[in-house]
């Protein structure tokens, strides 16, 4: 498509587009986890939202790796999530059920201990923070508007983020946030990492700002055994790929919405809707070139909302599609074509982020013509 002269490209995706975007304006750009096995290091492993059990290859990837380091360092492994989940299973010391969407205010009760107990880890704070008290606003910030006096109500909302504050919200009683911040505070290295469940929803990049908080507060960052707050690392190897040229078109939008971008693309706007690289769009999409994804109407929300934008050719004119199977989304194609499964084509299979090695395997196809 780039040598046909361009096409609409879209940044973020439908996995990770709020903590992309809220961990960039935390730490300064993509902010990636320790990998699993080094909670052989660590004194504590505190998982909020994340369930590899089920989410990165099941058991066969990331908890396998992450039970192999506990028995070694005996970590013990704290779950917060609103379900039990399949990472648990009986080999996390604690779970903590927390109301949907509150991790942010559950954060802000933990740090209320850390600082008033003068558990945070200061030195840490002074050397690589900005922000974090009044010594550390950058010149022109107002006065009381860094993160401590958010914390104990000395900012504009005026609201002291206490433990009782932060029980009404989370469902969590008061006594377990106290007792939780101290734990966190106090076990170094201490693993803190993040699913992607908690961005998922308003506001959600607060929610991922808000518990990589916690490994900043406590000095578990850059640390053996320590953690960013994100998702846990994977190991990988540098790939070259079949060069595609650049996209002239240097107008994007947010992976999201292009359902919008099909019905008033031409009154989407840079400051309303995060176009990119222009200040409106000039068009709206009228043809959608859909590869061995079934997104169109699987993966987005508001599906009947979706579906009649689709199937409606006044608006996106053309679809096009290819896949192995006749999926939700093909079933919206002008044009469906086939295309080979991983098995019928020489290709590349990668590790897939799912263990503790990286590795490329060059596959055969499974068919070989008869000569």
């Amino acid at each position: 498509m780039n040598c046909c002269g361009g096409y609409l490209n879209h940044y973020g995706d439908y996995s990770s587009a709020q903590i992309a975007a809220g961990l960039n304006y935390t730490y300064g750009g993509w902010a990636d986890g320790n990998s699993p096995s080094d909670i052989e290091n660590s004194q504590l492993v505190v998982l909020f939202g994340n369930n590899p059990g089920e989410t990165r290859m099941s058991g066969g990837g990331v908890t396998y790796y992450l039970e192999q380091a506990r028995q070694k360092s005996n970590a013990r492994m704290i779950i917060i999530d609103p379900r039990y989940t399949d990472t648990g299973a009986g080999r996390e010391d604690e779970w903590i059920p927390i109301r949907p969407g509150t991790d942010a205010a559950l954060v802000s009760g933990l740090a209320w201990v850390m600082i008033t107990e003068n558990l945070v880890d200061q030195p840490f704070l002074d050397k690589y923070c900005v922000g974090y008290d009044e010594k550390t606003l950058p010149a022109g910030a107002p006065a009381n508007g860094h993160y401590k006096a958010y914390i104990l109500g000395q900012g504009t909302d005026g609201i002291a983020k206490t433990p009782e504050w932060a029980s009404t919200i989370t469902g969590i009683p008061r006594e377990r946030i106290v007792k939780l911040a101290r734990e966190i505070a106090t076990a170094k290295p201490a693993y803190i990492s993040q699913g992607w469940g908690p961005q998922r929803h308003a506001n959600g990049e607060i929610a991922t700002r808000a518990i990589s908080m916690l490994a900043i507060l406590t000095g578990n960052v850059g640390i053996n055994g320590g953690n960013s707050g994100a998702r846990e690392g994977s190991y990988s190897l540098p790939f070259e790929r079949m060069p595609t040229l650049e996209n002239p078109v240097e107008t994007s939008i947010s992976m999201f919405m292009w359902t919008d971008a099909i019905e008033r693309g031409p009154e989407m706007t840079a400051l309303r809707d995060g176009v990119r690289g222009k200040d409106k769009l000039d068009v709206p999409i009228k043809m959608i070139w859909n590869y061995a994804g079934n997104c169109l109407i699987n993966q987005h929300s508001e599906i009947n909302r979706t579906h009649e934008i689709l199937q409606d050719d006044k608006k996106c004119e053309m679809i096009v599609v290819i896949d192995c199977h006749m999926t939700s989304s093909a079933k919206y194609a002008d044009i469906l074509l086939p295309d080979c499964t991983a098995s019928e084509q020489m290709d590349f299979a990668l590790d897939a982020s799912c263990g503790n090695m990286s590795y490329v395997i060059f596959a055969r196809s499974g068919h070989q013509a008869a000569l």
